[in-house]
C-alpha cells in the first residue's frame, strides 16, 4: 500500500488511532496561528529548520496538507557524541470547509514560518445589507 493511500486511511477510517501505526515515517506537528480577515484566512505554521525547496502543500478532497523537512544540521557518516535533533519532518492538515477558494491559496516562506492565505468565497464574505 502506497504512504497516499495510507494518509487515506488515518483519515477517513473509524480507527484512525489503531491505524496510525501504518505509517513509518514520523512527524513534528507544525506550531500554528489562524487569522481571519473580511477576505481571507491566513494561516502561519511555525516549522524551523524546514526550506522552502523541501515543503509540499497539497489539496485534495477538501484537506489542506502541508509537510515539510527538518533538515539536520549533521551528516551522518560524521560520529555525534551527543544528538538530540533527528531528521523528521513537519505535518499539518486543515479540513476546509466550503467558505474558501482553494484553487487561489497563496503560501510564502520566511524565517521558518510558513503563511498561508485562504481567500474566502464570495458567498461566505459578510456583506452589508442595504436598507430601503
Amino acid at each position: 500500500m502506497d504512504k497516499k493511500k495510507q494518509v487515506a486511511l488515518i483519515r477517513r477510517e473509524p480507527f484512525a488511532l489503531a491505524r496510525r501505526a501504518e505509517q513509518k515515517e514520523e512527524f513534528i506537528t507544525a506550531v500554528v496561528d489562524i487569522f481571519e480577515t473580511p477576505d481571507a484566512f491566513i494561516v502561519k505554521l511555525d516549522m524551523p529548520g524546514s526550506s522552502k525547496d523541501g515543503m509540499k502543500i497539497t489539496v485534495e478532497s477538501g484537506v489542506l496538507t502541508v509537510q515539510g523537512a527538518f533538515k539536520s544540521l549533521h551528516r551522518e557518516r560524521v560520529m555525534t557524541p551527543t544528538r538530540e535533533r533527528v531528521t523528521l519532518s513537519y505535518l499539518r492538515e486543515f479540513n476546509l470547509g466550503e467558505g474558501v477558494e482553494a484553487d487561489r491559496i497563496e503560501a510564502e516562506f520566511e524565517d521558518g514560518v510558513l503563511t498561508l492565505m485562504i481567500p474566502k468565497s464570495d458567498d461566505y464574505k459578510a456583506r452589508q445589507i442595504p436598507i430601503s
